[in-house]
């Protein structure tokens, strides 16, 4: 079961039909330079942003395959919410999730991402249903980094604070989920149940960069 959360300022949405398919490409920065006497090389260097592509059901009524939270939403109700996405020039959280009907979480991802462009259709005969391409590109924030010396080694700051962090809570990076977290944190991924519940999770797939959790 997959399932596909979009979040921006504190309010999140449940795309009603998972994407049936999913494509990311990361960019490539690579190269290539001629050098006289030898040839062609490439240069290699660190990649570009992610780029996500998909292609999103809106139904304009409630299939059997409809997910929910909060009951049914006509296809208006996430237009608005793009519309609202390209207007602010914020990055919006992508969170993905994949899990078996046992529960056990086979994958998530969590990433900051900017709207690129998308795209809306209405075909005939598919009463009220809207089809919306998506275009999604990584987001990441411009960031100065401080340094201290500690005798013959330089340490940057942000790591020094969090090696002084008490063993007991975990910091969520971006990409993290409850699962990984507790396989990383406690040896045991199935105990992402106990640290929602320690820290008043209800949905246990819905963190955020940032969020310090008891553990």
């Amino acid at each position: 079961m997959y399932r596909l959360y979009l979040k921006q300022d504190g309010k999140q949405i449940l795309l009603p039909v998972t994407p049936a398919e999913i494509q990311t490409k990361t960019g490539n920065r690579n190269k290539a330079v001629y050098i006289l006497n030898f040839g062609e090389m490439n240069l290699a260097k660190k990649p570009g942003l992610q780029e996500i592509r998909f292609t999103a059901l809106l139904p304009g009524r409630q299939y059997s395959f409809v997910q929910t939270e909060d009951g049914f939403h006509e296809p208006e109700y996430f237009l608005n919410y793009f519309k609202e996405y390209k207007a602010a020039a914020k990055p919006v959280q992508l969170i993905l999730f994949r899990r078996l009907a046992d529960g056990t979480q086979l994958f998530c991802g969590n990433m900051e991402v900017l709207l690129e462009d998308y795209t809306v259709t209405e075909k005939g005969g598919e009463q009220g249903d809207f089809w919306v391409e998506m275009h999604w590109k990584e987001w990441k924030t411009a960031k100065s980094i401080r340094y201290s010396v500690k005798g013959n080694t330089m340490v940057e700051q942000g790591q020094e604070r969090a090696a002084k962090t008490a063993a007991a809570t975990y910091t969520v990076q971006k990409g993290d989920c409850l699962w990984n977290i507790a396989k990383k944190q406690l040896g045991d991924g199935t105990k992402y149940k106990e640290i929602a519940q320690k820290n008043g999770i209800s949905n246990p797939n819905l963190i955020y960069p940032g969020q310090v959790l008891k553990l």
